[in-house]
């Protein structure tokens, strides 16, 4: 059970990686979309490997389910380059991270899952945690000639953030589902067999969709495709590793824990890494970000 629980944190530190490369990007220009076209290209590649390609026999629930998937992931990308030129990065990371909330409550109404009073606190000390790390950042000031202006901007990056928020959690959404839905007259989940299928089906569109947008319709131009590339891959390993962690443990253990200690490990290794490479400011918001995702790990754990 130690084991799984270390997956699910060891997914989480993963995560944060692609966080730190779109942070790296943002002095050279490459969007959120170079990062995810990247992604997809190199997920798509390490899963096709994995697959028996002479009997792909896929349901068309897990397709459609993958696609749902890689919709949210595209939408949650555009709305983070949008949500940049409004607004700090802090609290971009907190919104991209509040996925956890999403999913317990999704494996609690759809499949009956149980929150326990230690899994409660584990989710409600991880709320708190988000919330101070939401405060981490702050957003442009008035210049005094037109005070509804800031007001506006800052009206239009809360609702861009719960977009974020939204569409990164469909994929987990899926993840989540996959792993719990049973296949048909039997009490195998889709995704003990089709775990490759589903994330070739989501890395590739991505991957194309990306592409497409970035190339025809945003027409972002990085200063060099060299950064794309570097950290486009440093990017895809993480997500592909992330993605390997996430899914070979979201059967084993219950929603609120997982996904709470993936979410609060990668906002934990955001916020280090801010301080220690891009030397943001330690505020009273860094320590209790710190403070309450520790003791929300510590929560998560005790109820195994």
């Amino acid at each position: 059970m130690t084991g799984f629980v270390l997956l699910a944190m060891l997914s989480g530190v993963c995560f944060a990686i692609i966080g730190v490369m779109m942070r790296l990007g943002q002095s050279k220009n490459v969007v959120p979309l170079h990062i995810s076209m990247c992604m997809g290209l190199a997920g798509a590649i390490y899963f096709g490997f994995q697959i028996d390609w002479a009997n792909w026999d896929v349901p068309a629930y897990v397709i459609i389910m993958a696609l749902c998937g890689t919709t949210g992931l595209i939408a949650s990308m555009i709305f983070t380059k949008m949500s940049l030129k409004r607004g700090p990065l802090s609290p971009l990371w907190t919104a991209t991270n509040l996925t956890f909330i999403v999913v317990t409550v999704y494996a609690a109404l759809m499949f009956a899952e149980k929150i326990g009073l230690m899994q409660g606190l584990a989710l409600l000390f991880g709320i708190v945690c988000v919330i101070f790390a939401a405060n981490l950042g702050d957003m442009p000031k008035s210049d005094g000639k037109d005070d509804k202006k800031p007001l506006k901007m800052k009206v239009e990056y809360a609702l861009l953030l719960f977009l974020v928020l939204v569409g990164n959690s469909f994929s987990f959404l899926v993840i989540k589902d996959l792993g719990t839905r049973l296949m048909p007259d039997t009490a195998t989940p889709y995704i003990v067999l089709y775990r490759p299928h589903m994330y070739f089906i989501m890395y590739l569109s991505m991957a194309l969709v990306s592409f497409i947008i970035v190339k025809f319709i945003d027409k972002s131009k990085p200063v060099s495709y060299k950064w794309v590339w570097g950290l486009g891959a440093l990017a895809a390993a993480g997500s592909i590793s992330g993605m390997v962690m996430l899914s070979s443990v979201v059967d084993k253990l219950p929603a609120s824990v997982v996904f709470t200690l993936n979410s609060i490990c990668c906002i934990l290794v955001g916020c280090i890494i801010s301080v220690l490479a891009f030397k943001e400011k330690i505020k009273p918001a860094w320590w209790g970000t710190i403070v309450f995702g520790i003791v929300a790990v510590i929560l998560a754990n005790i109820v195994l």
